[in-house]
Order: C-alpha cells, then structure tokens, then sequence
C-alpha cells in the first residue's frame, strides 16, 4: 500500500508486502486449525488499497486549525495525516478538501470531534460530523453548503442527529449469479470492504447444500446481506437479528429486490432457540409459522465472541451448518464442539481487513450420518 504514514500510523499495525502478510497468516490459520481440517483452505484477497467503504477518523485541534488524527504507533500519541489508502476513493478524493472547507468556518469545525465516512464504490456518500456541543440553525445552514446529488451531512451530538440530505447509501452486491441492490444505514453495521463481502456471499452460496424445497435458518442476519442472495435457493428463509434498525432495513432490502420466501424475526439468537423448542412464545415471532420449519440448513454469521452454549447446541441439529466467522479462535472453539456431530467439509479466508492482523473466516459443515 502506498502510505506516507505507513510504520507510523497504528491503524496498520502488519507491516511488508500483501502477499507476504497474506501467506503470513495462512500459516498462522492453518497451524491453529490443523486439527480440526486438514483440506484445501479457500483463499480470497482484498483490493491492496482503497478496499474500506466505512472509515472514522478523530479531529484534532492544534494552533486554530483542525487535522484528521490516528493513533500513532508510539505510545500515547496522535499521528495527523491529511490522507487514508484504505478508504475507498471517493473519501480520499473528498477527505482533503473537506477538512479545508470545515476549517474556513468557526460554526463547523468548533468542538468537531470525529468525521465518520460511509461511502459506495460510485460515490454516493454520508459523511457524519460529531460535536461537543449542542447543533444549531446557523450550524445548519453552513453544512447545507456541503450537500449535493450524492453526498449528505449527518451532524451528530448528545442526544441530537441532524440529518441534511439522506441517513443512507446504497451499494450493489455483484455475484456470479446476479445482482442485488442494498441500503446502508449510517451508524448501523454493513460489511465494510464491499470487493471481499462479494467474494463473502458468492462462497457461500457455492457451499450450499440445498434443494428448492427445503429451509434456511439464519442467525444474526443484520441488513439482510446473506439472507437476501441465499434466498434464492431455497423455499422458505426464517432469518433473525435482534437490532430493531437491523430488521427494518433487511425487510427493505428484501423488497427492494423482488424477494418474498424470507420472513425476518426481531428475536436474539438465545429467544429464538427458546421459541422453536416451545419454552416460550414471543409476540415478536407470531408472524412466523415455527412448527413446520425442517431443520436443513443453518446460517450463522455471530459477533467476535462466537456462538452462546445453547445456540451451538440448536445450531448442531441441523444437517448443513453455514458459518461465517470475524474471529478466528472462537470460530476454532465452536469447531471443536460441533466437530462431534459433522465434518468440516471446507475452510475459507477471507481478507476484509489488509495490514491487519484480523481475517474473517467461512466454514461449512455436513452431519456425520452414523
């Protein structure tokens, strides 16, 4: 990657040439999860710069003006930079002038403490500008000025979100097999290198083991970025997220693409076992015909800390288990524990984040038939 502040910024803390740090943590993958696969561990690579569609950057206040600051990589620090590689080039095209403009008027760059970026791969842009201090008409007005055809301004402080233009983006998901077209909540999570998320969905529907008459179960299902593709292979899709905003956008999304075998269900994972297994009943689910679900396929896609005791138990019942993973040692955990009812039929890597110690895994799985 092309950085003047490589080595110095703490954002990149995995340092030499990509195909070297990739083979690096190949290495390290496969020695942690040799005893659990032994196979072909699929590889998927990211853009080596301009790959982060989601990026924030901390203001920092020195002599009157106003920088983008990183961590630095000596202790305590604040590395300025007037630039990024790893945002997507829309934000490096605008970060430059932006700050500069910001900078000219006391009202916008005033008690600024963070500028958060979201951005697709055409431009369209929500850029978010976080204050100490309470939003006023006069802050409105100035930030008016930044407002085109394809970017808005979000001004956020306690307890106040200005919004001038949209709060969204939207971003179109390329498969081998067709296109989709997704919304993005600002302040909401969506997968942030959109190349490797492709590479993402197009393994996982390569691994499914489905027929058109079966069901889909899916866990932690977000905006819907899985569940809209996977849909397309089975009859019916049951998919569950507990974030309210969450579900909202994947109903959007699901109808925006002319999907309608998906039926979404504001439920944690833990409530959902507790309703398929009759131990209690949730309004939030009365929508949802659970007795005649068929345990088939599973698809999970967790947080860091992997899946809860009795949602790896749910989770085992089924014949194929789907799993994508952000951390690899609980992705090993769950491995171990799952190893004793299936075989692990295929690994993969997926490198959502270059210069980083951090690889996000894919897993699929069959239930050994005694």
């Amino acid at each position: 990657m092309n950085c003047k502040y490589f080595g110095q910024c703490k954002s990149c803390n995995l340092h030499g040439e990509y195909s070297w740090q990739f083979s690096e943590k190949e290495r390290e993958i496969r020695d942690e999860f040799g005893d659990v696969y032994s196979g072909e561990i699929d590889r998927f690579y990211s853009p080596e710069q301009h790959y982060r569609a989601r990026a924030e950057f901390r203001i920092w206040h020195d002599d009157g003006k106003i920088f983008y600051a990183m961590s630095s990589v000596e202790k305590r620090s604040i590395l300025k930079i007037d630039s990024c590689p790893m945002v997507l080039e829309p934000i490096a095209e605008i970060m430059p002038s932006l700050i500069e403009e910001i900078q000219k008027e006391k009202i916008l760059s005033e008690k600024l403490f963070s500028i958060e970026f979201l951005s697709n791969r055409a431009g369209e842009m929500v850029i978010t500008l976080i204050y100490h201090k309470k939003l006023s008409e006069e802050w409105r007005e100035s930030a008016s000025k930044f407002i085109t055809d394809k970017i808005s301004i979000i001004g956020r402080s306690r307890k106040q979100k200005e919004i001038l233009g949209r709060d969204y983006i939207e971003e179109n998901l390329d498969l081998k097999n067709r296109s989709y077209r997704f919304k993005h909540l600002e302040n909401s999570f969506s997968q942030p290198n959109p190349a490797v998320n492709e590479k993402m969905v197009d393994w996982i529907l390569s691994e499914l083991q489905s027929s058109e008459d079966s069901n889909l179960i899916e866990l932690y299902c977000g905006s819907g970025n899985f569940t809209i593709p996977l849909a397309s292979k089975f009859h019916r899709v049951v998919a569950t997220e507990v974030a309210k905003s969450g579900i909202a956008t994947a109903t959007e999304n699901m109808e925006r693409n002319g999907v309608t075998n998906i039926e979404f269900g504001r439920v944690s994972s833990e409530e959902f076992v507790q309703a398929i297994d009759g131990v209690r009943p949730f309004n939030r689910l009365q929508h949802i015909n659970l007795k005649t679900l068929s345990l088939d396929t599973i698809f999970v896609d967790p947080p860091r800390a992997g899946l809860d005791s009795e949602t790896l138990k749910f989770v085992s019942r089924f014949k194929n288990i789907l799993y994508i993973s952000c951390n690899p040692e609980t992705l090993k955990r769950d491995l171990e524990i799952l190893q004793k009812s299936h075989s692990v039929n295929r690994l993969a890597m997926f490198d959502q984040f270059p210069y980083t110690h951090h690889m996000e895994m894919g897993a699929s799985l069959q239930r050994v038939e005694n």
